[in-house]
């Protein structure tokens, strides 16, 4: 196999990039898919800036409606308002209903996660505690105890760990060595991934990591021992090559499987660049496709090769727009100066993209992206 130490630099997945923050206590009202109730519980503290949470915060989030000690505020009125999917969302196709068994217990698997995940994309739209209402929604209207009770459980325990990556992401964002932020030292990785995995232990039970982990931590584990290889000056050349070999005959199969895949695609494109640099035309260059694959993936690769181009096409012109936008202020230290510069920033965005390409576009920018 010939994957590279550099995607060990992927360790972004250990940080789900889901900033937890607190907020009022709301719940999606029975029967009305678009409207929300706000139950006149206690309120959290609204200083929504400072996170990680408190556990207490946390746990209220998703269990303040449930807990007996204020049942006496179901008989006071709610004031109900209108509530639709942010913009990022909309379009997007809806988690799979939940598995129940006969019995009545939640099924644990993938899907589980799925849901979470799906509502948690929103963060930066909408804060932690709407998107909790939608989530709880989603389990209530679906779920009826045991499996609701398991459900809200897990939940608890999900948003409990994702607040204790986001404290480890601080801490370890805090340790790197700024003049040397091109590679992630493999300790600091290993260490980092220690504390992840403890903060799973801590807040789900065993089949539930299984469910929501299992796959990624095998292909984790693969490219930390494969890292490991690699930087092991004691192995020569020919040493490291047999422990690669035992590295993959001990590895799952569909990781094999995904990175045969992923070589044979990686060769294609080195072959479809070389045609482009050669001057083929565009029929010899879908032909090379059409030879390459069967004709379903050929027509999903042309039609992704679409996709690229236009997006190429929509950056680059976005790109020319900026430049005069940040060069015209580029030597000005005027606040007011400033702030009409980034309000100018966000509408040039909103013209070319969509909510969901805004935050890929500010990433790729390094531009926190100001909300009008």
């Amino acid at each position: 196999m010939s994957l590279k130490p550099n995607a060990l630099l992927v360790v972004t997945v250990l940080f789900c990039g889901i900033a937890i923050v607190g907020g009022g206590s709301l719940f999606l009202s029975e029967g009305d898919t678009n409207s929300i109730a706000i139950e006149p519980t206690p309120t959290l503290e609204t200083n929504q800036d400072i996170y990680p949470l408190s556990t207490e915060k946390i746990n209220a989030l998703v269990n303040v409606a449930r807990d007996s000690s204020i049942q006496e505020l179901d008989s006071q009125p709610v004031q109900v308002i209108s509530l639709l999917l942010p913009s990022s969302l909309l379009g997007s196709t809806l988690p799979l209903t939940l598995d129940v068994s006969e019995s009545g217990e939640l099924i644990i698997n993938k899907k589980i996660q799925h849901l979470f995940d799906f509502y948690l994309s929103a963060m930066g739209e909408e804060s932690l505690d709407i998107i909790v209402t939608r989530i709880k929604h989603s389990l209530t209207s679906q779920l009826v105890d045991p499996a609701l009770t398991q459900g809200m459980e897990i939940l608890t325990g999900y948003l409990q760990y994702l607040n204790e990556v986001s404290a480890i992401k601080q801490q370890f964002e805090q340790n790197i060595d700024p003049n040397n932020t091109g590679e992630y030292a493999l300790d600091n990785v290993i260490q980092v991934r220690e504390m992840v995995l403890d903060a799973r232990t801590r807040y789900l039970d065993s089949d539930v990591i299984d469910a929501f982990f299992g796959q990624a931590d095998e292909y984790e584990d693969y490219m930390l021992s494969l890292a490991m290889i690699n930087k092991n000056n004691e192995l020569d050349t020919a040493e490291k090559q047999s422990a690669k070999a035992a590295l993959d005959a001990a590895a799952p199969e569909w990781l094999l499987a995904q990175q045969r895949n992923a070589n044979l695609l990686n060769k294609y494109r080195d072959q479809y660049k070389t045609l482009q640099e050669q001057g083929a035309s565009q029929t010899e260059l879908k032909d090379f496709t059409q030879q390459s694959f069967s004709p379903e993936v050929a027509d999903r690769l042309a039609t992704l090769d679409e996709k690229r181009q236009l997006w190429q096409a929509k950056l680059d012109e976005y790109k020319e727009q900026l430049a005069v936008i940040t060069s015209a202020t580029n030597n000005s230290d005027n606040d007011t100066t400033s702030e009409q510069q980034q309000l100018e920033i966000t509408q040039l965005r909103e013209i070319y993209f969509t909510p969901q390409e805004i935050k890929r576009v500010s990433a790729l920018d390094g531009i926190k992206p100001t909300a009008l």
